[in-house]
């Protein structure tokens, strides 16, 4: 769109050809309330963009759905936008009662993917000559193994007899008035270019999961092409089966068209030679079971999609194994590809200090640096190693004041290599996982990348008393397997958001700190393996999964002379501190504060033996309840780690302050989703039917 012309530029010529004679007065006299001019023009084009749901503002939204009799609906903060229900509104009413309008409401009302099935399609009848259903047989066929591991999906299509209970109660499905709504919870996390972990290179054994976990793929789902169409399996984030690969391969053999293996955005992709390398085609892949690593052996390579796993031929021995994968995962939290300029926002200003603007940044009190394994170098802008860029930061010269560094890192490689960071007063730097696409200072994409680094950071603070401001670290989109250690020092502040610290070797916390008197620690959406914190100003948790290891005997939290406050975070392990407060928390070990009656813990879950302050609308609340957080796994490496499973109890699911569930995943304001779900069944719904919500994962 080009900019309209300025007040002055309106006037007719011989107006500005006599103003410019007369030195310009009445130039500079419409140039006071060209602002104002400017002002005025952008409102009317935003009443404008407000007539239409495609691009009036979010708050017109509401608006807009009164005026056609959408109701019921809540905004959920961070979710699906209600956009796109008000915009499907009509169509959705051409089509009311049929199962790809639900399975499309569904979708726009929750963001889960969804699959509608008519249960009482698949009821064992006899069936009329004049309506033969061929599709429909009585008894499953024991040879078809495809359609036999389905049995018990949204994808089963036996037939089965009468199941007189109600589906709304999710007890019965198999009846005439049954409908079933599946929903993932789960998402589908693309990542590309990452580094396979070697398990043994002499024998070709590789897996997918950088950090060397057995783990699931799972499939891209495409784009739903219209709005008649019924999802299939490639068309939500379920884990992709070995069967369905080895059809897909087999179809492709045979001259068939991909689906899971479709450009641009395959299931998986491997490349033996690292980015130099080309992608190995759909004819050298092979699927089979790798459990105990015998795949077959020749030229093609075998992947097992169920545990991650890769066996290479015999005679190939590449460096570096580059692959693209989808992996699952409840949400957005810890390390991964999702957008995260939101959480990089609040985390830097998490820190306390304002970060300066492009003048700033270009008069040189900004300081940053790219890292990549597989871009084009830069001397003096691009590096192959954070610990290059690392000791480049360490050498500058000290700026009255301190000055802001960012280290970018732009590839989402494995690093191996031990970090050994010097933050002096006043600095302030950000490790982050984000591209740098015009090389200007300040100007980050902070998305798509999940960076792994193999190895130890340690930090060391230098002291700001003499500044007026305290050093700072952020570390920012990382996936660290061996620990994030602040040294004795002065370090003012650690912020850690959107990081995963994995379970590493180190026999202590994977975040330890001590010696640091006026460090506050601050954790956001990150999921961390042990807290150790020792002679240290505070820890704050928002939005985090904190465990033991997997171990729920073990210290998740271990800070006795520090003030910790957990809100809206789940806490798999003991937790002792000197002062205490929380709030929508899961503290699923027992608590031990030093003072209790400092602090207050509210709207949370934690023991009964606990020694915490008071408590204010806590589970469990009496001596002889037995309500406790039931969850999918509390397996770190499982897809569903830390998630609140369908069968917890509703004191926990709907607990919270906002009356959403405790713990990590309350952002995600799962209980506003189904509530709007149901608001809308009763005038989708068609007459007679009875509807069940079922969540897949």
């Amino acid at each position: 769109m080009t900019a309209s012309p300025s007040p002055y530029e309106m006037l007719p010529a011989i107006h500005r050809i006599r103003d410019s004679e007369r030195g310009e007065p009445l130039r500079g006299l419409l140039a006071v309330v060209e602002e104002e001019w400017r002002r005025l023009v952008e409102d009317v084009d935003d009443l404008y963009d407000d007539w239409f749901i495609e691009t009036c503002d979010e708050w017109v939204v509401p608006y807009i759905a009164d005026l056609l009799g959408v109701q019921g609906l809540t905004s959920v903060t961070g979710g699906p936008s209600l956009r796109a229900v008000v915009a499907n509104t009509l169509a959705y009413r051409r089509r009311k009662g049929t199962p790809a309008v639900l399975e499309q409401l569904a979708r726009d009302v929750t963001g889960w993917p969804a699959r509608v099935v008519e249960y009482f399609s698949l009821i064992g009848t006899i069936q009329h000559l004049d309506h033969v259903r061929l599709a429909n047989v009585r008894t499953p066929d024991l040879r078809d193994s495809a359609a036999l591991e389905l049995v018990g999906t949204p994808f089963d299509r036996t037939s089965r007899t009468v199941d007189v209970r109600h589906i709304d109660i999710g007890r019965g499905r198999h009846n005439i008035p049954n409908v079933g709504l599946h929903m993932w919870r789960l998402g589908s996390y693309a990542v590309a270019g990452v580094d396979a972990r070697a398990v043994d290179r002499s024998l070709g054994q590789w897996k997918f999961d950088p950090a060397g976990r057995d783990m699931p793929l799972f499939i891209r789902p495409r784009t739903k092409p219209a709005l008649t169409h019924i999802a299939e399996q490639a068309d939500v984030p379920d884990p992709l089966r070995r069967r369905a690969l080895y059809d897909e391969l087999t179809a492709l053999a045979a001259g068939g068209d991909p689906v899971l293996l479709a450009e641009p955005t395959p299931a998986l992709r491997v490349r033996l030679d690292g980015a130099a390398g080309e992608p190995v085609g759909p004819s050298g892949l092979v699927c089979c079971d790798l459990t105990d690593w015998q795949g077959p052996r020749g030229d093609s390579v075998a992947v097992d999609p169920m545990l991650g796993r890769i066996a290479l031929p015999t005679d190939s021995r590449p460096a570096r194994v580059l692959v693209d994968y989808a992996y699952g995962f409840p949400g957005d939290l810890g390390a991964g590809p999702y957008d995260r300029r939101e959480t990089l926002a609040i985390a830097q200003a998490a820190t306390g200090l304002p970060w300066p603007d492009e003048a700033a940044w270009r008069s040189e009190s900004g300081w940053q640096i790219g890292v990549g394994r597989d871009v084009d170098l830069i001397p003096g802008q691009v590096v192959r190693t954070i610990g290059d860029a690392v000791r480049l930061w360490n050498a500058r010269p000290p700026r009255p004041g301190g000055q802001v560094g960012v280290i970018a890192v732009s590839d989402s490689a494995t690093y191996t290599e031990d970090l050994s960071i010097d933050v002096s007063a006043g600095d302030r730097l950000l490790l982050v996982a984000a591209a740098w696409p015009e090389r200007e200072p300040g100007v980050l994409a902070p998305t798509g990348l999940r960076p792994h680094l193999i190895g130890t950071i340690e930090v060391t603070g230098g002291s700001g008393a003499s500044h007026g401001a305290p050093s700072q670290f952020l570390l920012d989109g990382f996936s660290v397997e061996g620990g994030l250690t602040v040294l004795p020092g002065d370090l003012g502040g650690l912020v850690v958001s959107s990081c995963t610290l994995l379970d590493g070797t180190v026999d202590k916390g994977m975040l330890v700190a001590q010696g640091n008197p006026q460090l506050r620690v601050r954790l956001l959406r990150s999921l961390c393996t042990a807290v150790e914190l020792r002679d240290t100003a505070g820890l704050g948790l928002t939005d985090c999964i904190v465990h033991a290891g997997g171990d729920a005997s073990g210290h998740a939290i271990d800070a006795p002379s520090t003030h910790v406050e957990v809100i809206a975070s789940t806490v798999l392990g003991y937790t002792t501190a000197r002062s205490f407060a929380a709030s929508n928390a899961i503290l699923r070990g027992q608590v031990d504060i030093e003072r209790r009656q400092q602090g207050c813990v509210r709207f949370s879950f934690l023991p009964l033996q606990s020694r915490s302050p008071r408590r204010y609308q806590c589970q469990p609340s009496d001596e002889a309840s037995t309500i406790a957080p039931v969850f999918t796994s509390l397996r770190p490496d499982d897809p569903g780690f830390g998630q609140l499973a369908a069968g917890c109890p509703v004191e926990i699911s709907e607990g919270a302050d906002d009356q959403g569930e405790m713990g990590a995943y309350g952002f995600l304001q799962q209980h506003r989703r189904r509530a709007n779900l149901a608001s809308q069944l009763d005038t989708y719904l068609r007459f007679g039917l009875e509807a069940g919500f079922f969540l897949v994962t």
